[in-house]
């Protein structure tokens, strides 16, 4: 008879116990992600005591009462804005995938090819990757469920760093960047800073079941000009047809998930891509070349 008892104990348990997993899965707050400079190493200058002191409050709202988190917050971030001071332009990179602090090959000579265009108006810049995603299982999970969701909740923290940026430097001018999952992210920022004339974004290949409102600050590209983007068309056919004879022969590098080497013809953006060069250049001189 006990057996029995620990038996139905055991079924009925089992599924509570995947409920409150997934439940925890689905709604567990996500933690802000972090601004990190790209070859720019000057370290924390003098900053005003009310900047800080602001600095602090923003820490306090993403991670309450968690002193150490705070405290490596608000370093990071002075960090960030005591190299932006003196620039014209803060550039902040999103990549695709699960957003951690890597920058492709491909989006890399984007970037060369921005700062390279904004020097050549006569403008300073500062670039940093938005790193959304830590390492860890549990981080990953919580990364496919926010770009499932068109990120509910990872776009604010973001869009709260920019604000203060632009509102404790005055002359500064934003230039939200992102490809794939992270133009999602860029977008969504954008929405929320829609009204803050300092904010710029530029986007590639946004996955096709993403059809967020444009500004137009914003520059949305889709297609690189050779070959049409399979993710943001939507053609799943073409993308399965090819990875048909790659992934089960495929080993992913070790740390990595297997679905990130997944191949998606025509989702790659590089400077020299006809529909990329000309249309970054054309934005940029049209929002910024006669200053």
């Amino acid at each position: 008879m006990r057996g029995k008892v620990l038996t139905v104990s055991i079924i009925l348990a089992a599924p509570i116990a995947i409920c409150c997993v997934f439940s925890w899965l689905l709604f567990s707050p996500c933690p802000p992600g972090e601004l990190s400079i790209v070859n720019d190493t000057q370290g924390v200058i003098d900053v005003p005591e009310d900047v800080r002191e602001d600095a602090n409050n923003l820490a306090v709202e993403f991670f309450g009462n968690n002193p150490a988190a705070c405290q490596r917050f608000v370093d990071n971030f002075l960090e960030v804005y005591s190299a932006a001071e003196d620039r014209d332009f803060l550039l902040i990179f999103n990549s695709g995938g699960f957003g951690r602090k890597t920058i492709g090959p491909e989006w890399g000579t984007v970037l060369d090819g921005i700062e390279g265009e904004l020097e050549s108006l006569g403008y300073t810049t500062l670039l940093v990757v938005y790193v959304r995603t830590f390492d860890g299982l549990l981080d990953s999970i919580k990364e496919i469920r926010e770009q499932s969701f068109f990120y509910p909740s990872k776009a604010k923290p973001l869009a709260s760093q920019i604000d203060f940026l632009t509102e404790h430097i005055e002359s500064i001018r934003v230039i939200v960047m992102g490809e794939s999952g992270g133009g999602i992210l860029a977008n969504e920022v954008m929405e929320i800073l829609e009204v803050d004339p300092q904010v710029y974004s530029i986007q590639t290949g946004i996955p096709f079941l993403y059809h967020g409102a444009v500004s137009d600050r914003s520059l949305v590209i889709n297609d690189n000009g050779i070959t049409p983007d399979t993710v943001s068309t939507g053609d799943l056919w073409a993308i399965f047809r090819a990875n048909l004879g790659r992934l089960p022969t495929h080993r992913p590098e070790e740390g990595h998930l297997f679905f990130e080497y997944v191949r998606a013809p025509g989702h790659i953006y590089t400077w020299d891509h006809p529909g990329v060069r000309t249309q970054i250049t054309s934005f940029l001189e049209s929002n910024f070349g006669s200053d």
